[in-house]
């Protein structure tokens, strides 16, 4: 049900009437005046729905655009209402130069082009992603007032995640000790920090909109907001902390999956303890070592470090070393450790760590070396 429609060769938008040019045009057109759909071209004819004029199809046209509800006519007459207000040039029912689309409300202003999109029934994926590109291409911020927001917001979350977890996907497994809760944000982010498309909470019949921070914006407020700039600027400011986020996360990651390997050598299957327990079985089990002050000596040292190193592991992993936080994970009972993912700094002592344990482990493989030479010359 389109607002707007040709007649003498001018454009007309039904509810920009007062009642008593709406009521003589639709007598003129009762005696013969036509009426052309600016959507299609095809014939029409004049209507008043709950209060709200506008313009209908002739029967048969089969145009898409004629099955537009009464609290999409509304919504989209008070957007172009406050767009005029601000005195932006503003459209409804605004087609591009080649027809390829035509938007709910079109505002221009000093060299910034502005549509904004009410959508109260489901849309595919492909359809908004494609619709959305097209204004893209043309350097035009759109607006997606979205009425099903909350039904499909797992479904852009997963748009966001498969953005923000590119590292995942490549190793198929997650960068260990990072809080995904650090990550979280809202559908509107998103959408935004993933497709770049720029939308909004809708509930169609209070005629107010919904964000993460915001529960119930009036509809009036958001769209002022939205032609001052502020919401596209809460987006890119979003957006903005999310590649910070990101950054560092990429930054720690290498650390990360080398301070894993470590957890499973020192903690998890005592890689360190095991080879020293062999060693001492060796040593124990035979007079000739067992007496030998200078291998004894020797395994002391290598046995001592390798207490020092799961104590040095246990105190890097502890909260107090401000490195890692210890939390109890969604759908778990115990605690786990978290990499505070929070400055340049804190990656920077998180490498020197990694650093030392690395030279570490070279040392220890050194000196079981050494001690191999030390037992392989008693045996002589």
């Amino acid at each position: 049900m389109p607002l707007k429609a040709i007649i003498d060769g001018e454009t007309i938008i039904g509810p920009d009437l007062s009642k008593v040019e709406w009521a003589e045009l639709k007598a003129r057109h009762k005696n013969g005046l036509p009426v052309r759909m600016c959507c299609c071209g095809a014939p029409g004819h004049l209507r008043t729905t709950k209060g709200t004029q506008h313009f209908y199809h002739a029967a048969d046209t089969g145009c898409p655009h004629d099955n537009e509800s009464k609290e999409h006519l509304e919504i989209k007459y008070l957007i172009y209402r406050i767009c005029q207000a601000g005195q932006w040039e503003t459209s409804v029912e605004f087609p591009s130069a080649d027809r390829t689309w035509i938007c709910d409300v079109f505002a221009q202003k000093d060299g910034r082009k502005i549509v904004f999109e009410i959508q109260l029934s489901p849309i595919p994926s492909s359809d908004l992603l494609s619709r959305d590109m097209k204004y893209q291409d043309e350097g035009i911020e759109s607006y997606w007032l979205l009425d099903n927001y909350l039904d499909r917001a797992k479904e852009f979350e997963s748009w966001y995640d498969s953005h923000i977890y590119p590292d995942d996907d490549r190793h198929k497994e997650r960068i260990p000790y990072i809080d995904r809760s650090f990550f979280f944000t809202g559908t509107e982010n998103h959408l935004f920090i993933a497709k770049n498309i720029r939308t909004v909470g809708l509930r169609a019949k209070k005629q107010t909109l919904f964000s993460t921070n915001n529960p119930e914006i009036p509809l009036a407020v958001w769209v002022r907001e939205v032609l001052k700039g502020n919401y596209r600027n809460y987006l890119l400011e979003s957006a903005a902390i999310f590649q910070r986020k990101h950054a560092l996360r990429s930054q720690a990651s290498p650390a990360l999956l080398r301070l894993r390997d470590f957890y499973q050598k020192i903690i998890r299957d005592e890689t360190y303890q095991e080879k020293v327990r062999k060693y001492y079985r060796k040593i124990a089990g035979t007079d000739r070592l067992r007496n030998d002050s200078v291998v004894q000596q020797k395994f002391r040292e290598i046995s001592f470090e390798t207490d020092w190193f799961k104590r040095e592991y246990e105190t890097i992993m502890s909260e107090s070393y401000g490195l890692f936080s210890w939390k109890k994970l969604t759908g778990h009972s115990t605690s786990y450790p978290v990499f505070r993912l929070e400055s340049e700094a804190k990656i920077k002592k998180l490498d020197e760590c990694v650093r030392k344990f690395s030279q570490w482990e070279h040392s220890f493989d050194e000196a079981l070396n050494n001690l191999d030479r030390e037992i392989a010359a008693r045996g002589k």
